[in-house]
């Protein structure tokens, strides 16, 4: 089965080891150069910021020119070629999880977090380390593309600070993967992470990209970035 129509068919896909050398430096790079800053020691620049067990570190590609080429470059318009029409940089965000006492991440689809009627769009989640069950790589609930199209309810965990999405007892397919590896999604999937119970941090990258610009129905303006990738 190709990337493509697995992707369709369960609502994720995961490609080892597809981003490396220059790109995957200039990602840790940025990556540790944010969690240095002073900001990050009080949670960073998101709401569900969880200190220093979940650092989300997002919209700084503008300040990393190796990192802003790689959102645009051939390797992302292959990547979202397989399921956007007119594919645009819709945010992007590093994720850390802290030593030993990382936070988790409940199950939610990424697509509740925008509170207005919109098309999906695709995440993009590349490991910037070797992501394992131990330091909490990515799970995700298969979900058909073709038939289940639609937001699922979510509530507000105030402990958590997170949407939740799903409670039940499935546990998902867990995708642990090597450094560098791409796991793409729609907005529409379920997806969690487990803790970081390792003595390192735990890196990630996601980048997401809409078909055309998602426009805030109150004002007209974009949601977060509307940039193309044409």
């Amino acid at each position: 089965m190709s990337i493509k129509a697995e992707f369709q068919r369960k609502g994720y896909a995961i490609w080892p080891n597809r981003v490396g050398g220059d790109a995957l430096a200039a990602l840790r790079t940025a990556s540790d150069a944010l969690i240095a800053e002073p900001s990050a020691a009080d949670g960073g620049n998101h709401d569900i910021n969880r200190g220093a067990d979940r650092l989300f570190l997002h919209k700084r590609h503008e300040d990393f020119p190796d990192v802003e080429a790689f959102l645009f470059g051939d390797q992302m318009r292959a990547v979202t070629a397989m399921a956007l029409q007119d594919p645009h940089l819709f945010n992007e965000q590093f994720v850390v999880k802290g030593p030993r006492t990382g936070a988790s991440f409940a199950w939610h689809q990424d697509g509740a977090y925008v509170p207005f009627p919109h098309k999906p769009y695709l995440s993009v989640w590349i490991a910037l380390d070797d992501a394992t069950l131990e330091n909490g790589s990515l799970s995700c609930l298969p979900r058909d593309l073709n038939r289940e199209g639609h937001i699922d309810p979510h509530h507000w965990d105030d402990i958590g600070k997170e949407k939740v999405g799903y409670d039940g007892p499935d546990a998902g397919e867990a995708l642990p993967c090597p450094a560098g590896s791409i796991v793409i999604f729609s907005s529409l999937t379920l997806h969690r992470s487990g803790a970081n119970t390792t003595e390192r941090p735990r890196r990630a990258y996601l980048a997401q990209y809409s078909d055309g610009p998602i426009l805030d129905p109150s004002t007209g303006n974009p949601r977060n970035f509307a940039k193309p990738l044409a």
